[in-house]
C-alpha cells in the first residue's frame, strides 16, 4: 500500500469508549438515519456556539461533515450497519464523553475514533478522519 491510500493512524477505543458505543448501535430505520442529519447540524451549530479557546472546532466539523456523508445514502446500509452509524452520530452527540469535547484541545479524539472505526467497517477509508 504506497503512502497516498495509508488510512490515518486510529488510535483504539477505550474499554470504556467501546463499551459506551456499543450501548449506543441500536436498530435503526433508513428514515431514522435521515433525520439523524438533522441532529448532527444542531449538535454542531451548538458546538460552535459554546466553543471555547481549547474547543477543537475543526475537529468537530470534520466528524460532521464524515457523518452527513454517510448520512446522505441513509438506504444503502444493512441493519448492522445502520446500527453502527447510529451509535457512531450518538456519540458525537454526547456532550460528556471520556474527554470532554467542549474543554479539551483533544476533546473530539474519542469522538473521532468512533467514527473512524464504523467508516472502517463500512469500508469507507475516503473518509477517515485525521
Amino acid at each position: 500500500m504506497d503512502s497516498d491510500t495509508t488510512p490515518p493512524p486510529n488510535p483504539p477505543l477505550s474499554v470504556e469508549e467501546r463499551s459506551r458505543f456499543e450501548r449506543l448501535c441500536l436498530d435503526t430505520t433508513s428514515a431514522e438515519l435521515v433525520e439523524l442529519a438533522g441532529v448532527v447540524e444542531l449538535h454542531l451549530n451548538q458546538v460552535r456556539e459554546l466553543a471555547v479557546e481549547a474547543t477543537d472546532l475543526e475537529a468537530a466539523e470534520r466528524i460532521a461533515d464524515a457523518l452527513f456523508t454517510l448520512l446522505s445514502a441513509p438506504t444503502g446500509y444493512a441493519p448492522d450497519e445502520r446500527a453502527l452509524l447510529r451509535g457512531a452520530v450518538e456519540y458525537f452527540l454526547l456532550a460528556e464523553d471520556a474527554s470532554g469535547d467542549i474543554v479539551s484541545p483533544v476533546g473530539f479524539d474519542d469522538d473521532r475514533a468512533v467514527v473512524n472505526t464504523v467508516l472502517i467497517e463500512l469500508e469507507r477509508p475516503d473518509l477517515l478522519l485525521e
